[in-house]
């Protein structure tokens, strides 16, 4: 192969890598996504500084709705909560560019599902990177926040408002008629059954006439 081709073989492959480590250098934050309202742990990581120089501090701007709970000590790290700014912190610590790095926190998370973004401030020896854009984007000279995708909670109680049907036996009523200890029934739709009243009416004749046949007998005696 001629040297020139190699040399630019070379410098395309360089140029790739070096995309790649720019793409790629980003504050990462796990998991990607919880349950709204729930209490967890989230973990920010890198493994690079700016410009290839050690990282010496890291800052967090937690969204509205979201508490720390617990902030775990890291060896050679001071970490701090400023709960009136919404933010925690670590500093007085170095990772060397190229070393992994974790930073974990427990996080009472907003209520509300949907995105939340945690805009983040990485400061290293050639100065600050700040990861606060609040569209994702893989592109070179992106700084995307890192972010977290709310779900809602499924064990959640809703309550839902149904229509309620009722469907119950039409109530027996009973009406007292003028004159008459006698009950009508009130049927099932609505109207009153007839049969009590005639039942009624035939024992209130026969009395009449238990009752005159009886007077007879005493004026013929």
């Amino acid at each position: 192969m001629p040297r020139r081709l190699l040399a630019t073989t070379l410098l395309a492959l360089a140029g790739l890598l070096l995309f790649a480590s720019v793409a790629g250098a980003h504050v990462e934050l796990d998991p990607g996504e919880a349950v709204a309202g729930s209490t967890i742990t989230l973990t920010f990581s890198f493994h690079h500084g700016k410009d290839g120089t050690a990282t010496t501090a890291l800052e967090v701007l937690l969204p509205e709705g979201a508490t720390v709970v617990e902030l775990p000590e890291i060896t050679g790290w001071t970490s701090a909560v400023d709960e009136a700014a919404g933010t925690l912190t670590w500093s007085g610590g170095s990772v060397p560019d190229g070393t992994e790095a974790e930073f974990p926190v427990v996080v009472q998370l907003p209520n509300t599902p949907g995105p939340a973004l945690f805009k983040t401030i990485q400061t290293s020896e050639a100065g600050e990177l700040a990861w606060i854009e609040e569209e994702e984007s893989e592109a070179e000279g992106a700084y995307p926040a890192p972010r977290l995708t709310l779900t809602p909670d499924p064990n959640a109680t809703t309550t839902t408002e149904a229509a309620t049907t009722t469907t119950a036996d039409a109530p027996t009523t009973t009406e007292r008629r003028p004159g008459t200890s006698l009950e009508a029934e009130e049927r099932d739709d609505g109207g009153t059954s007839a049969a009590p009243w005639v039942i009624g009416s035939g024992v209130a004749a026969l009395a009449v006439v238990g009752v005159g046949g009886l007077l007879l007998k005493r004026r013929a005696g």
